[in-house]
């Protein structure tokens, strides 16, 4: 019978609670929310089933699958499909290939609860569950059954999971049948489904409202952004990008995954499955047909039965032959285990049950990269100043100026220590007294043509994020008034923002060319006028203000919000919609829309 006394050798496939024909195996969870097989022995008659299909205990062999498979980077052609998937869409055109087929598809689905499970579908309506990257350990029990038996029938089966998932399917079903298609991916590690939860949770408090959707890898605003997307219940949505959002954080930090993860017994070459799907990464030129930030995967076909079916795909996508080495090379999990966390894990479940996630991964990281505070301090501060020479070096007043706001003025509260710089090119700063520029990130103001200008009155504030200001544009903040710009906020050229109250423009939102931003009432004297803070003007997050459109003052723009050129806005709105016309008013239209973030901040000269 199976009895786990060392945790690295489980991997949670549960294919022996499948294979139990008397139903004496269940699963608990352990302290670190992940679950491990536990015997009833007094159900149990000791038969050896469990055992023999452990994937670990006997390791499965595909004496038929190539050292060296035959490779693909691919694209779906449609756009949604490849919106609404992990990367190119791979799997989203494996599945509708066996859906048309009259095939079945054997994956994973969100549970309702924030969880993930196993699910078996014939209907293409349910492609919209099954895709998708979903980071988690995945209840199947009874995958293992439903798959054997529709096997049996004669039906085409898609199976897809992780490589010991894929390892113990073939334990399972103890024959290769030539109606099944296996496919695994290059795994990073399943993660516990607790110390998601607590992640979510964390965000609830935050955010003050319940998480109603969550999309790993999410592509509004840019596909290598690795971005993790929370809508909630009050409108409010959430990016959170590799770096920053301590669910990614604590990914790369490899504490979230299962201990069988560190010693992984399914890596390498042959693999298990029949082939092997997964994101490319690696940049192979400018301008690449295959990479435009929406997604980019690779196919591996590991046998003469993958390479059939893969025909089935090959109209519905772009594609060119991919060279194995290279995927290999952007995919280091392909061949290796996840290495140790360097943060104390124990510590980290032990105070997970008790504490916040997100203070907690902040905390946990600190501390062990505490040895490298100074040190990262000085580099970062070299680093700064070396690619501010560089990006300067046509400009030799602008590294000037660098040194000045960045290093001496009292007006321009950076930290080169920290990263937080502000780049100015052909900039005009006006900044009167008590008033202040408060940055974070590196902030660009980079006007090359027109000038740009900004005028602080009296006691006013501007905060800057990681933005990217173009020419000629103008920024006028009144006495004791503020402008507050979202993280990687970009403003285009000619457009202005006058601030005779508050402004605040949410993160990953867009300023458009000619953009009017403006809550001022030109100075004019409105006897019973209310005070400022009603002017206020609040645009939420991932907002689009397209060409040519006004805000006025009091507009409430909720987030993901479309403004359609030379619109005029007044009133609240949102979120989701799209707003267009004089006044403007809501189209009903659901809002799918990305900005490539990434080719904006590749900043050339």
């Amino acid at each position: 019978m199976i009895g786990i006394k060392n945790k690295t050798e489980c991997c949670g496939c549960q294919a022996c609670g499948d294979i139990c024909n008397r139903k004496a195996i269940s699963f608990k969870i352990d302290e670190e929310g992940i679950w491990y097989p536990v015997v009833d022995k007094d159900t149990c008659v000791e038969c050896g089933l469990c055992e023999k299909v452990c994937p670990i205990i006997n390791r499965v062999t595909c004496a038929t699958n190539a050292l060296t498979p035959q490779c693909y980077v691919l694209q779906a052609l449609d756009s949604y499909d490849r919106f609404q998937s992990a990367s190119g869409a791979a799997y989203s055109l494996l599945a509708r290939a066996v859906f048309e087929q009259g095939g079945i598809v054997a994956g994973h689905v969100w549970d309702g609860q924030f969880g993930v499970k196993g699910f078996v579908s014939g209907e293409e309506k349910d492609l919209e569950l099954l895709r998708g990257t979903k980071y988690l350990q995945s209840n199947v029990e009874g995958l293992y059954l439903a798959v054997g038996d529709y096997l049996k029938k004669g039906r085409l089966v898609l199976f897809s999971g992780t490589p010991c998932q894929n390892a113990a399917m073939r334990s399972f079903l103890e024959k290769d049948y030539d109606n099944l298609i296996m496919t695994d991916f290059v795994c990073m590690g399943i993660d516990s489904p607790f110390a998601f939860k607590k992640y979510l949770e964390s965000l609830e408090n935050r955010f003050n409202s319940k998480v109603v959707l969550f999309k790993a890898k999410s592509k509004e605003i840019g596909w290598r952004y690795l971005t993790n997307k929370a809508v909630f219940e009050n409108g409010n949505t959430y990016f959170g990008i590799n770096g920053i959002d301590a669910n990614l954080i604590a990914t790369f930090e490899n504490v979230l995954v299962r201990p069988s993860c560190y010693d992984c017994k399914f890596k390498g070459f042959p693999r298990i499955s029949d082939m092997t799907i997964g994101d490319f990464w690696r940049k192979i030129k400018e301008n690449d047909p295959l990479d435009d930030n929406t997604g980019t995967s690779f196919v591996m076909l590991h046998n003469k039965k993958a390479a059939v079916f893969f025909e089935h795909i090959k109209p519905s996508c772009r594609w060119r032959e991919g060279v194995f080495s290279e995927i290999l090379a952007a995919n280091q999990y392909a061949l290796a285990s996840l290495p140790k966390p360097v943060i104390d894990r124990k510590e980290f479940y032990n105070r997970l049950h008790t504490e916040d996630f997100i203070q907690l991964v902040d905390d946990l990281s600190k501390k062990g990269n505490a040895n490298g505070t100074l040190y990262s301090r000085i580099k970062n501060t070299v680093i700064q100043l070396v690619k501010s020479f560089y990006y300067c070096r046509k400009y030799p007043m602008s590294f000037l100026y660098f040194i000045y706001y960045n290093m001496m003025s009292k007006k321009v509260k950076s930290n080169l220590g920290n990263g937080d710089t502000l780049v100015l090119r052909n900039v005009h700063l006006i900044i009167e007294k008590g008033a202040a520029i408060y940055v974070k990130g590196t902030c660009i103001l980079d006007a090359k043509g027109t000038p740009t200008v900004i005028h602080l009155g009296n006691n006013a504030s501007l905060y800057l994020d990681s933005n990217l200001i173009s020419e000629g544009v103008s920024i006028n903040v009144e006495e004791d008034s503020f402008v507050k710009l979202g993280f990687k906020t970009i403003v285009n050229k000619s457009s202005s923002i006058v601030s005779q109250s508050g402004v605040t423009i949410g993160d990953y939102s867009v300023v458009g060319e000619d953009v009017r931003i403006s809550n001022a009432n030109q100075r004019a004297l409105y006897f019973g006028e209310t005070n400022k803070s009603s002017n206020h003007i609040k645009i939420g997050t991932h907002v689009l203000m397209n060409k040519g459109c006004i805000l006025k003052q009091g507009v409430d723009i909720r987030d993901e919000t479309i403004i359609r050129e030379y619109s005029v806005v007044e009133g609240s709105f949102g979120p989701r919609t799209v707003l267009s016309g004089n006044p403007a008013v809501e189209e009903n239209t659901t809002i799918y829309w990305k900005y490539n973030f990434e080719n904006i901040w590749n900043f050339k000269n």
